[in-house]
């Protein structure tokens, strides 16, 4: 396509050189002009010789472009949502098992059944004269005292007890008591509270008043009855007779209106009986 291009050109070019002479000539220039057109005429037609070149036509066959097998489009694919990334679990910490206690001995007990009789010794005097209702003193255990699954209350156990009643005699003719009962029994530093009747108990009864106040009564009866005498015999033996018999009236009148009082002497036996069973450790 290049070269009949090219070749088109210089036809043309030709062409428009010859037209320019004629014309030249027609106007009638010199003769010089002529040769010197003539000249240049000549190179023209030279360069437009060498300049034309006949176009050839290269009849190629047409190719038919390669055949494309037809693509496929190929469907996306469905797939599942992705799960979640796990987090990552956090390593175990090795951890050292705290040591198990030792296991301590299991305390076995038994029982002191209800209706068993202890018999205790007091360890100190007690009057009602000089007690109070809940003084408390203590006795101690006379012999062993044996229950269920080998419980024993061993002689010598303190016993405490309790004063519930008391009531001081203000004369020979009055009355007087004193009433105590047990309220707990200590063994080894460990106290069994207590539920019991008292039976027994080895009380007396006890002159309140001291030996000093019944002497002035007797010697105030004996003076007395010195002057009754003498008043009445006008003579020593008639202040004698009646000098004893205001002693013996002074005694009389000492003992009818002396204070008396009911006392558990130290060392005297009290017996007593479980009302409930007493539950006693073992070992």
């Amino acid at each position: 396509m290049r070269e009949y291009t090219r070749g088109k050109r210089g036809t043309w070019a030709s062409v428009a050189a010859l037209t320019l002479v004629l014309a030249t000539a027609a106007c009638g220039g010199d003769k010089n002009d002529a040769l010197e057109t003539d000249d240049a005429l000549g190179r023209d037609l030279a360069l437009a010789g060498q300049d034309s070149v006949q176009p050839q036509l290269q009849d190629l066959p047409v190719q038919e472009p390669p055949a494309v097998a037809p693509v496929t489009p190929t469907p996306a694919r469905t797939s599942a949502p992705r799960p979640a990334p796990a987090r990552p679990r956090p390593a175990p910490v090795a951890t050292t098992p705290a040591p198990k206690p030792a296991a301590e001995p299991v305390a076995r007990e038994g029982a002191i059944a209800s209706g068993t009789t202890m018999r205790f010794v007091s360890n100190t005097k007690v009057c009602s004269g000089a007690q109070n209702i809940g003084d408390k003193f203590t006795a101690r255990l006379s012999g062993d005292v044996t229950g269920t699954n080998g419980a024993t209350l061993p002689a010598g156990s303190t016993g405490t007890f309790e004063v519930v009643s008391a009531k001081r005699a203000q004369n020979q003719n009055d009355n007087t008591y004193l009433t105590v009962r047990l309220v707990s029994v200590t063994v080894d530093g460990n106290v069994y509270p207590v539920q019991a009747t008292t039976e027994t108990a080895a009380t007396e009864r006890v002159r309140g008043a001291t030996k000093g106040t019944d002497a002035k009564k007797v010697a105030g009866g004996a003076i007395l009855g010195a002057i009754a005498g003498q008043i009445l015999g006008k003579d020593t033996k008639s202040t004698v007779v009646g000098a004893a018999a205001g002693a013996a009236a002074g005694t009389a009148a000492a003992m009818g209106t002396a204070d008396f009082d009911t006392c558990l002497n130290s060392g005297a036996l009290v017996t007593v009986q479980l009302d409930q069973p007493v539950t006693v450790k073992i070992g």
